[in-house]
């Protein structure tokens, strides 16, 4: 079995955007997980630690990258995750939850997981031709008629007006 041919003389900034990403995603979630154990920020030390594990990762896809560089970065970065982390914990997510998604799904599992969302879709689908027919019901009117049965060929409408009707157009219909 061949492995991937890693390029010995890669630096972080040559990786491309999506493993960029994924190193910035998994840096988030190392501050949300200990931000969930700890309930605070990271003090310096803690952020040291934490940015030493993940350039493990840098370095295994930029054997050339500088730990201080990625260390920048990381700072940089973490300014704005205490916000997201509140907003995070706002929409309901816990340790629980977070270490939840790292475990696999049995088979079971992951056929009531396609069921569910299969069930979501076909109520989606139907909301969406329920909201539909109720737009093609709608009376097409305008002001000088109550019911617009049609256009002629010219583009002219037709159909009962308002005063056919017995109807002032500024009245609301019941």
């Amino acid at each position: 079995m061949a492995s991937k041919v890693q390029r010995k003389d890669r630096k972080y900034k040559d990786l491309n955007a999506k493993q960029k990403i994924r190193i910035a995603e998994k840096t988030y979630f190392a501050y949300l997980r200990f931000y969930l154990e700890h309930e605070r920020m990271p003090d310096e030390m803690e952020s040291d630690n934490i940015h030493k594990k993940l350039f493990q990762l840098v370095l295994s896809l930029a054997p050339q990258a500088a730990f201080d560089d990625f260390e920048k970065l990381c700072q940089k970065r973490a300014l704005g995750y205490e916000a997201r982390i509140h907003t995070d914990q706002n929409k309901g997510i816990t340790l629980e939850s977070l270490n939840d998604k790292k475990r696999k799904r049995t088979p079971e599992e992951k056929t009531a997981l396609q069921k569910k969302k299969r069930d979501l879709r076909r109520k989606r689908r139907e909301k969406r031709k329920q909201e539909q027919m109720l737009q093609n019901t709608d009376m097409d009117q305008d002001d000088t008629f109550f019911f617009i049965a049609g256009y002629t060929s010219g583009g002219a409408p037709y159909g009962l007006t308002w005063e056919e009707m017995g109807l002032n157009p500024d009245d609301e219909i019941e």
